[in-house]
């Protein structure tokens, strides 16, 4: 994509964030380590993955009726699983705040969201399975900016498992190895066609997607080296500089 694609390329990137991050959460709810009240103030925190997906379903509507032309970057089958993702997770949110239902009607409705949010996983990996580098940010974005926003959330909902504060970083970091691993190589295709074709874009944002990614890795692993507790001020710029990676990602597709 272009920098003037902004608007498909930060629909995709909410998407992604929100149900990677919901996908992390979901598990961590399973788990049974978040007592009531911690379970109830992570929830309250939710509503933003609900902003997030509906900016992305209206971003990538709007401009579609705007431009008035097919786009090859408008996938309408992930657009629908976005949306059957979305309801999904509100029933299943109203249900938990509501306490509608009983305990094992509610873990079936969040057993039903995550399998929607796998789903979505596996449909966006298989779209690009023929470009690696696109897969790559796809994965980087969706599980590894998944999990800093979910251990974000966390944070802001004062949670007390330390198993999370060690463990999603270390999963966080262990996904970006990998992509950067993957994404490296790509380098020397991408700057010789930026030298055949003079296209410098997606070779500057391919560069800056993978120093970015590290840099909120190393930010967010920052706590375990110093042996503190994660500070919200702290995740919330990781996350901010995930964001710019993902989106500079999405303009070197």
């Amino acid at each position: 994509m272009a920098w003037f694609d902004w608007p498909f390329i930060l629909s995709s990137v909410f998407a992604q964030l929100a149900i990677g991050a919901f996908l992390i959460l979901g598990l961590v709810i399973f788990s049974g380590k978040l007592c009531f009240g911690q379970s109830d103030r992570l929830h309250k925190v939710m509503p933003v993955f609900w902003l997030l997906l509906f900016a992305a379903l209206t971003l990538r509507e709007v401009n579609l009726m705007m431009s008035q032309v097919h786009s090859v970057y408008s996938f309408s089958t992930e657009a629908m699983m976005v949306t059957v993702f979305f309801v999904l997770a509100l029933l299943y949110w109203f249900a938990e705040k509501a306490l509608v239902g009983s305990d094992n009607l509610r873990k079936a409705m969040l057993s039903t969201v995550l399998l929607s949010g796998l789903l979505y996983l596996g449909h966006g990996l298989m779209q690009r399975s023929d470009q690696w580098l696109v897969a790559t940010h796809f994965v980087a974005t969706t599980l590894c900016g998944g999990a800093l926003f979910a251990h974000a959330a966390l944070v802001r909902a004062e949670h007390k498992v330390e198993e999370v504060n060690r463990y999603l970083p270390l999963l966080g970091a262990a996904i970006a190895v990998v992509c950067f691993v993957t994404g490296v190589p790509q380098l020397g295709e991408l700057a010789a066609r930026a030298e055949a074709h003079n296209i410098i874009g997606p070779f500057v944002a391919h560069v800056l997607s993978l120093g970015l990614l590290l840099a909120a890795v190393g930010i967010w692993l920052m706590p375990i080296l110093t042996k503190s507790k994660p500070a919200l001020n702290v995740m919330t710029f990781a996350l901010g500089i995930m964001f710019i990676s993902s989106y500079c990602a999405g303009v070197g597709y």
